[in-house]
């Protein structure tokens, strides 16, 4: 029993002690213990069918967007009749005058009786005729007014007839009158294109002198840009819309299309810089020369919503004086961001 009782005492003991070094110890050495991490929180989940979030728009002080390089002036310069080339004096990338020769074709015959009816229009043959006779019936029936009005004034004719006579001649004088002005109008018409003719074939043609050789002429001063692939010497070609493109290339222009938030920060003669893939090393100074007001229209196959964005087009003005810049060329540019 006293061993036992020793024991406990002993126990108590040690316990005690441990208990005076734990509350021994500083309240700060207490209070620096970390505290347990708590777990991050989650993301909150969008719902299913909600609108995304809206992307905050770029803080850079630059807007940079791609475009493509175009003449700022090009005509198509059509062969208008059925022909075979007889010469052409122009090759691609040569320069031309407003009136330069281009190339030559003789009229096949069946062109020849196409220019020849224009230069003899039938409405104006028929319009004549008909005029010649309303004249005679005119000249007759002012003829019989006047017999009628000495009878008349004599009281040997009925005054019905001498009624009868005025009318007609009155429905005659509007009849000539109204075909006066047709024949004058037909004729009007046919000056015109034989003025247009003349453009047509590069040389006057009158009725019954229609030449056998026709010219194609450059409509504008420029640069030979295409020429059509069947176009060559003894090559016979039907009429067709264009054998020819002639373009100013310098300036140039650049088209492109800018998303709608950024279209709106754009100033006509705002200045920008452009690089082109092709030309690598070369920067080309550039001025914005227009601005779409109306949307592009976006493809067939893109479905149309409220919800889709607009675009806009731009067209920038770029020299160049060495022609290096062609058309097609892909070109980024880049504008400072208006404060």
């Amino acid at each position: 029993m006293y061993k036992l009782a020793t024991g406990r005492s002993s126990l108590w003991l040690i316990l005690g002690l441990a208990l005076s070094l734990i509350w021994s110890v500083p309240a700060s050495s207490r209070a620096s213990a970390p505290e347990p991490t708590k777990a991050p929180s989650a993301p909150p989940v969008q719902e299913k069918g909600g609108p995304p979030e809206p992307t905050p728009p770029s803080r850079s002080p630059e807007i940079v967007f791609t475009g493509k390089f175009f003449c700022s002036l090009k005509r198509s310069v059509p062969m208008p009749f059925k022909g075979t080339i007889t010469s052409v004096n122009v090759k691609s990338g040569q320069r031309v005058e407003a009136g330069e020769i281009l190339a030559r074709y003789r009229l096949a015959p069946d062109a020849t009786v196409q220019i020849q009816q224009r230069l003899n229009p039938p409405r104006l043959k028929e319009l004549e005729s008909k005029l010649a006779e309303v004249e005679k019936s005119m000249v007759s029936l002012e003829v019989k007014q006047r017999e009628l009005n000495q009878l008349s004034q004599q009281k040997l004719a009925a005054p019905m007839s001498k009624t009868q006579t005025d009318r007609e001649v009155q429905q005659l004088a509007k009849q000539k009158r109204a075909v006066q002005e047709n024949l004058a109008q037909e004729k009007q018409l046919a000056l015109e294109d034989q003025a247009f003719l003349k453009s047509q074939l590069g040389t006057a043609a009158k009725p019954g002198q229609v030449p056998r050789e026709a010219t194609i002429i450059a409509p504008i001063s420029g640069f030979i840009i295409w020429v059509h692939p069947d176009l060559r010497e003894g090559g016979e070609l039907d009429p067709m819309r264009a054998v020819f493109q002639v373009g100013v290339m310098d300036p140039m222009v650049i088209r492109a299309q800018v998303y709608e938030l950024e279209a709106l920060q754009l100033n006509l003669g705002g200045a920008a810089e452009v690089t082109v893939e092709s030309l690598p090393g070369r920067n080309f100074e550039a001025q914005l020369s227009r601005i779409s007001w109306a949307p592009v229209p976006p493809p067939v196959w893109v479905p149309a919503g409220q919800e889709q964005p607009s675009y806009y087009e731009v067209e920038l003005t770029v020299p160049n004086p060495d022609l290096v810049l062609k058309e097609g060329l892909k070109g980024r540019i880049t504008l400072r961001r208006p404060r």
